[in-house]
């Protein structure tokens, strides 16, 4: 038979030595929200949250984090350290409505470990589009720190901490036909250690592709006539008078002003290297 009172009294020592462990692991939690008004510009903001005093007297270190968002905001980067955690968010222009989110941090503080492991860096990198490219990748981290770098100029065009997936769409900017870019992607899990990067290159050509307002015809039913090739309009005692639709001289279409007229119009390709 089970001894409860025993039990119980077991226990109790457990978490009175627990509370009493000055390197037992604790966590701090904390949330920042952002909002723009209709019509303002897009907006970064940085953040830093530094370990507590009584923490770092007891001997403990930052150890690990778990972020989660909500809304339209979006991690930039983000570096977890010892001693400090930053991370830099932005939400994007407002246009229509509001634009507003919160990310919310939880910070796990313990004994520093003597040997943490790192993941592997990500594999099977595949980019796609056109004006915004598509990343894909392969990896076991749930957190992946993708950025874009302008090849021409050097300078870094986009930045995002990915949450939980492997696939993401350049949702800010753009690349130009003739551009040459390179991205890169490092991986980790919830101890904040990022991997290596493993990058890869592309450059923005062009393609033909079917029109899409004409479905490649080169032209569109008149708008004028609605395609009948002529004018109606009220004679002598209300009679019908028909006559020859101006706009497109009896043929019932008119040129597509998006093709002009060729059925193909040509677009941005991402090309891999």
């Amino acid at each position: 038979m089970f001894n409860l009172r025993g039990i119980v009294g077991l226990i109790a020592v457990f978490a009175l030595v627990f509370c009493l462990n000055p390197l037992a692991a604790q966590e701090l939690n904390t949330n920042f929200a952002h909002s723009l008004g209709v019509g303002s510009s897009a907006s970064s903001y940085e953040h830093r949250i530094d370990l507590p005093e009584n923490w770092a007297a007891e001997g403990k270190f930052f150890i690990g984090r778990s972020l989660s968002l909500d809304g339209k905001l979006v991690i930039e980067r983000e570096e977890l350290t010892k001693t400090y955690y930053y991370v830099k968010v932005r939400l994007p222009k407002a246009t229509l409505w509001f634009a507003k989110g919160t990310i919310d941090i939880t910070l796990k503080a313990g004994a520093a470990q003597a040997s943490i492991p790192v993941l592997d860096a990500p594999v099977n990198l595949k980019v796609a589009g056109e004006s915004y490219p598509s990343f894909g990748w392969s990896g076991n981290g749930a957190y992946s720190a993708i950025s874009l770098l302008d090849r021409n100029s050097g300078s870094t065009l986009w930045e995002r901490v990915i949450l939980n997936d492997q696939n993401c769409v350049m949702d800010e900017g753009s690349v130009k036909v003739g551009g040459k870019y390179t991205w890169a992607v490092k991986q980790t899990d919830e101890t904040g250690r990022y991997s290596s990067e493993t990058q890869a290159q592309f450059r923005v050509g062009t393609k033909q592709e079917r029109c899409r307002h004409c479905f490649g015809n080169g032209y569109i039913t008149c708008k004028s006539c609605n395609g009948s090739g002529h004018i109606v309009s009220n004679g002598p005692n209300n009679t019908p008078v028909y006559k020859v639709c101006y706009t497109c001289n009896g043929t019932g279409r008119e040129r597509c002003q998006f093709c002009n007229g060729q059925g193909h119009v040509t677009v941005p390709a991402i090309i891999p290297e």
